[in-house]
């Protein structure tokens, strides 16, 4: 019987091959994305050197030079490696990106520094301990959240931080199946409160809190910066735009 089962399934060690030469492949491309999105911004250096680095780990992992004990912190980790080399390329073009220098850049390059390093110490957890395996996902609670991420960036300067923070809890909660309509007004504006205390009262962050007349026509500028700054390095790259 194991003689059969070595024959036509490529024995035990085989599920873990294929899947690792999977995920391997699916780094390298994402990388390699993420490569060809450096050439579009003014200060590639640190995110073209990280995407080359996990593109030749993902081409390691795809190939078996680097084992794969715990699949899920493992991979989980690279992705967040990869969200934060993506951060660094869309604020790439933003004041305050050099040295010292404090301007609109600085928040977001500290934390996708803080998030590679942090995502870095899981995927070697992954490598180095056994764990769990990679378990059936639903796409329904990322896709709602991210949604709510990208709509709090766009709104916030048009309608205030109240509608704001209202709409994008509300957004949020349509990811997990259990919502229910009661408890989920009453959380979102717990949350809403709670932002408004924080940022303005105690921070003192000037935020607008309600809309601004010309609402509209900032809504629209935002998306269309957002869109430029996700997108813009990858489309100038390939002659788009």
């Amino acid at each position: 019987m194991s003689d059969v089962t070595s024959s036509q399934g490529g024995g035990p060690g085989a599920p873990a091959r294929t899947n690792s030469f999977r995920g391997g492949i699916l780094v390298a491309v994402a990388a390699l994305i993420l490569l060809l999105m450096t050439f579009g911004i003014s200060s590639p250096t640190v995110p073209r050197v990280l995407a080359i680095g996990l593109g030749l780990v993902g081409v390691a992992t795809a190939f078996g030079f680097i084992p794969v004990r715990g699949p899920q912190d493992y991979y989980g980790g690279l992705v967040l490696m990869m969200l934060a080399v993506l951060a660094l390329i869309a604020s790439a073009d933003l004041p305050g990106q050099r040295g010292f220098a404090f301007g609109p850049g600085t928040a977001p390059r500290l934390f996708a520094i803080l998030l590679f390093g942090l995502s870095l110490a899981v995927t070697i957890v992954g490598v180095i301990s056994d764990g769990p395996a990679i378990e059936k996902y639903k796409l329904r609670g990322p896709l709602w959240v991210l949604l709510a991420i990208c709509l709090f960036a766009a709104m916030i300067r048009p309608i205030g931080l109240i509608v704001a923070s209202f709409l994008t809890w509300m957004v949020s909660i349509f990811g997990s199946t259990e919502m229910r309509w009661v408890e989920s007004i009453i959380a979102a504006a717990v949350m809403t409160v709670f932002c408004v205390v924080l940022f303005v009262w105690l921070l003192n962050l000037p935020f607008q809190l309600w809309p601004q007349p010309n609402a509209p026509v900032l809504l629209w500028q935002q998306f269309h910066e957002f869109f430029r700054l996700i997108f813009g390095p990858l489309m100038k790259f390939i002659g788009v735009a």
